[in-house]
């Protein structure tokens, strides 16, 4: 009894994260280059199709307003036309911050480790693994592992125990 009321609870929480929250991600951040940072060395080799840099201490990775920062990160790059597939960042933790909207409203969160990726609908997403929390304005979440639209400041899905806050907003 207890396990489904968690689960209603949490299915609530999630539709509710979808339909209060009316801001997304800029539209803008997808159009930059990604380009980091770090204060350590880098390797680079090439596994299979994969062209994978490595880099160490302190990473700085950057996509308009969206900013990752970690201890070690690992790129992976299509070989063949050098195209950036993934991103995964380690640290103690990672965190995340991107600007939501024209108004200046901020996103972050924080995990051990976070994949960086687009995937086949041209989103950006963002996996938050392992002591996993998103913040906006307007919600509140803390999972095992957190999956993260950007542009559409949607949890897509969460893996528990989880535990969170949704504010309502007044029109």
């Amino acid at each position: 009894m207890k396990t489904n009321t968690i689960r209603i609870l949490l299915s609530c929480f999630f539709i509710g994260l979808a339909h209060t929250n009316n801001a997304i991600a800029l539209e803008s951040d997808t159009d930059q280059r990604v380009s980091w940072s770090s204060d350590g060395g880098s390797t680079m080799n090439i596994v299979g199709e994969s062209r994978i840099l490595e880099m160490n201490t302190n990473v700085i990775v950057t996509q308009g307003s969206l900013e990752i920062r970690g201890a070690k990160a690992i790129f992976e790059y299509q070989a063949s036309s050098n195209e950036l597939t993934k991103i995964t960042v380690h640290g103690t933790p990672v965190h995340y911050k991107q600007q939501l909207d024209q108004n200046g409203a901020i996103v972050n969160g924080t995990s051990n480790t976070l994949l960086f990726y687009t995937n086949d609908k041209d989103e950006t997403v963002l996996e938050l693994l392992e002591n996993a929390s998103i913040e906006s304005p307007d919600s509140t979440i803390s999972c095992s592992a957190i999956i993260y639209i950007a542009e559409q400041d949607l949890i897509k899905e969460a893996v528990g125990p989880c535990a969170g806050a949704l504010t309502s907003t007044s029109n």
